[in-house]
């Protein structure tokens, strides 16, 4: 309950800093056009600060919310929970925008935004729906194999770095082949490790394998801390750009 409570709490401030910065813009908008026949081009400044305060708010609570999904055991590292909550507050302006807003063409426009969005945010809802779902059955099997399965040292064969970050976990595809006794076996599997825990293809990784499964590639494959390492980890992160002038890791 606590780690929904910590991803709920940033959610609810994307949504109200979106919102705030959508129904700021509206407004102010409206006022533009309605300067045009009153002559008071100073009315729409006053919305510049509900507008900039929306965008920093939302920015803030958008990085703690990514933390936040990536400490989630129910949730995958790249949720779709993140854009949901984007969503959600441009609907939620789109809403106060039309209800507030006397100009008529930034109403039926700021309704159009929010009932458009609105949509999205229920096809995204069934997205988040799945995922949980989908992490909750992957837990448990990976549970399973822990509880009932074996360890075995897996031969690493194939390593690809997509260049994908989670927070400072680098997200590696590896092959790794295993002998079961009576046949070898190549399953493939995603690793989110550190750069200095790197796999390197002639290095070993950890896999649970049930060994009363019909399925030889039903299997949980773990980084193994005896294994040799990536002999330059430091490969692997961005290149310096010009406006940094040194290297550093990104965030997914």
């Amino acid at each position: 309950m606590r780690e929904w409570f910590r991803v709920a709490v940033p959610a609810a401030l994307v949504v109200v800093g979106v919102g705030t910065a959508a129904w700021a813009m509206c407004a102010a908008l409206a006022d533009i056009l309605t300067a045009t026949a009153t002559s008071d081009p100073e009315a729409a400044k006053w919305f510049a600060i509900p507008a900039f305060a929306g965008v920093a708010l939302a920015i803030i609570a958008f990085g703690a919310l990514s933390k936040a999904i990536a400490s989630n055991e129910d949730l995958p590292a790249r949720s779709v929970l993140s854009s949901l909550t984007v969503v959600a507050g441009i609907a939620a302006g789109g809403i106060v925008a039309a209800l507030a807003t006397t100009h008529l063409i930034v109403r039926v426009a700021a309704a159009v935004v929010a009932v458009a969005a609105i949509g999205v945010v229920v096809v995204r809802a069934r997205m988040l729906r799945e995922e949980v779902a989908d992490v909750r059955v992957e837990r448990a099997r990976i549970d399973r194999l822990r509880t009932h399965g074996e360890r075995v040292r897996g031969r690493v064969m194939e390593v690809e770095f997509p260049g994908v970050w989670v927070e400072s976990l680098g997200l590696f595809h590896v092959a790794a082949d295993y002998d079961d006794g009576s046949s070898t076996h190549r399953v493939n599997e995603r690793l989110l490790l550190p750069i200095n825990d790197a796999p390197v293809v002639g290095g070993t990784v950890l896999l649970w394998v049930d060994p009363d499964s019909t399925d030889p590639l039903d299997v949980f494959m773990e980084a193994d801390p005896d294994s040799i390492r990536h002999p330059d980890p430091s490969e692997f992160l961005p290149a310096p750009g010009p406006e940094t002038g040194g290297m550093g890791g990104g965030g997914a």
